[in-house]
C-alpha cells in the first residue's frame, strides 16, 4: 500500500549542510525527510517555486521529449530504501499502455511537480522512516489551499535544523519521564 503526498518542501539540513527535502503524507502529521544533493536541490527549488528557465533545463527537456512522443507522467512512487538511498518509480502511460521506468526521488519529485501529478509513498517508508511534524506550523482549518500550506511548511523549513526535531523528541521524552 501507498500514502499520497500532499506537501512537498525543502530547506537545508544545518548539521550535515545538505538540502533535505520533505514529504507530509496527506492528511496527517507524518513527513518523511529525504536528503539531496545541493544540484538536484537547485532544480527542485526552480520546480517548487514555479521559475521558468529561458531555456529548457534537462527535467524540462525529458518532459518535452516524453510529451512529442505521446507519452503522460501519471504518477511517481517512492518504494524503497537501501543503506541510506531512496528508491522510486515513474509512471508513464500511452494509448493505455503504462510504463514503470526506475528513478532517483529528487528527478522524479521534480519531475512530479512540474507535471502535477500525484506522490506516493510506500507505507514501509512511513513507518520506518516518517517522523511526526506536528509541531510544524501548518493550520489545515485556515485555508486548504495548496499554495498556503506549501508556504507555510517551507517557511519552518527554511530555518531547519535537525537538532530542532531532536530536541523536540528528547525533551517530550524527558517530560515522559519526569511526569511518572
Amino acid at each position: 500500500m501507498f500514502k499520497k503526498v500532499d506537501v512537498i518542501t525543502m530547506g537545508l539540513d544545518k548539521v550535515s549542510n545538505s538540502p533535505v527535502v520533505f514529504l507530509r503524507i496527506e492528511h496527517t502529521n507524518i513527513g518523511l525527510p529525504i536528503w539531496i544533493g545541493a544540484c538536484e536541490a537547485t532544480y527542485l527549488a526552480l520546480a517548487i517555486n514555479e521559475q521558468k528557465t529561458p531555456r529548457p533545463l534537462t527535467h524540462d527537456l525529458l518532459l518535452n521529449i516524453l510529451e512529442k512522443e505521446g507519452y503522460f507522467l501519471k504518477k511517481i512512487e517512492i518504494i524503497n530504501m537501501e543503506n541510506d538511498i531512496y528508491y522510486s518509480n515513474i509512471f508513464l502511460e500511452k494509448e493505455e499502455n503504462e510504463i514503470i521506468i526506475d528513478s532517483r526521488p529528487s528527478d522524479a519529485l521534480i519531475l512530479a511537480i512540474k507535471s502535477k501529478i500525484p506522490i506516493y509513498v510506500k507505507d514501509k517508508l512511513v513507518i520506518e522512516n516518517g517522523i511526526d511534524i506536528s509541531f510544524i506550523p501548518i493550520d489545515e482549518h485556515k485555508n486548504e489551499d495548496e499554495e498556503n500550506k506549501r508556504r507555510e511548511f517551507k517557511e519552518f523549513l527554511e530555518n531547519f535544523d535537525i537538532d530542532t526535531i531532536k530536541k523536540h523528541f528528547f525533551d517530550e521524552g524527558n517530560e515522559d519521564s519526569e511526569n511518572k
